[in-house]
């Protein structure tokens, strides 16, 4: 499984300029976890064979970009989240923290994760809804690292589905509170941009959005 930590470390690898032998290496240690000294010990043969294994990696993301679906239900470090595409049902606070997450949208993926879910908690009824804290914000975040990178691609092209719609409906629900609609624009606008570039899935290529 590509996690999102993983994806944002060889991102960020494959966009440093860098001979492109250290730069193989830096990509087999993110991708494996093991240390320089490991790689350096490698065969050749095994080395190549790890690296053949991140593009075949990389090749299944983006294959499931294009035929993976939203899904409300995830696991995350061992815990589950549920993930909230309704923008209705989510507070204008979280609806700008997201678009501002949004201005780098490969380091923040956990951080957007995080604002969009629910945690969930065992009950006698099974799974439920566990209060959302926004203090525990950033213990979200580390929990989504290790989420599935699909899950995280999907849910914000999503937002990106949605932005045009509900941009007007938050800006009415913004009329009352000391907020700036030109950043929050700006914001919005940033994370557009960004996701103009992305992979289109074949779910939303019919999609019909209503707010």
């Amino acid at each position: 499984m590509m996690t999102i930590k993983i994806f944002q470390d060889l991102f960020t690898i494959s966009q440093t300029e860098m001979d492109e032998i250290d730069k193989s290496i830096l990509l087999v240690q993110a991708y494996t976890g093991k240390s320089e000294f490991e790689i350096n010990r490698m065969s050749v043969k095994k080395f190549n064979r790890l690296c053949a294994k991140i593009k075949d990696a990389f090749d299944n993301v983006g294959k499931k970009m294009i035929e993976g679906k939203p899904k409300n239900l995830i696991k995350a470090n061992g815990k589950w989240y549920w993930l909230n595409y309704e923008i209705n049902e989510m507070t204008a606070g979280r609806y700008v923290e997201t678009a501002t997450f949004g201005a780098d949208i490969v380091g923040n993926l956990h951080k957007l994760m995080a604002t969009m879910c629910t945690p969930m908690k065992w009950s006698w009824k099974g799974l439920v809804p566990d209060k959302y804290k926004a203090e525990n914000h950033s213990k979200y975040a580390e929990d989504m690292l290790q989420a599935d990178f699909e899950h995280c691609y999907q849910a914000c092209v999503f937002f990106y589905a949605v932005f045009n719609e509900s941009m007007r409906v938050l800006q009415y629900s913004l009329e009352g509170e000391q907020m700036e609609k030109e950043m929050l624009n700006q914001h919005l606008m940033n994370f557009r941009n960004l996701m103009d570039g992305c992979i289109t899935p074949s779910w939303f290529q019919n999609l019909k959005i209503s707010v």
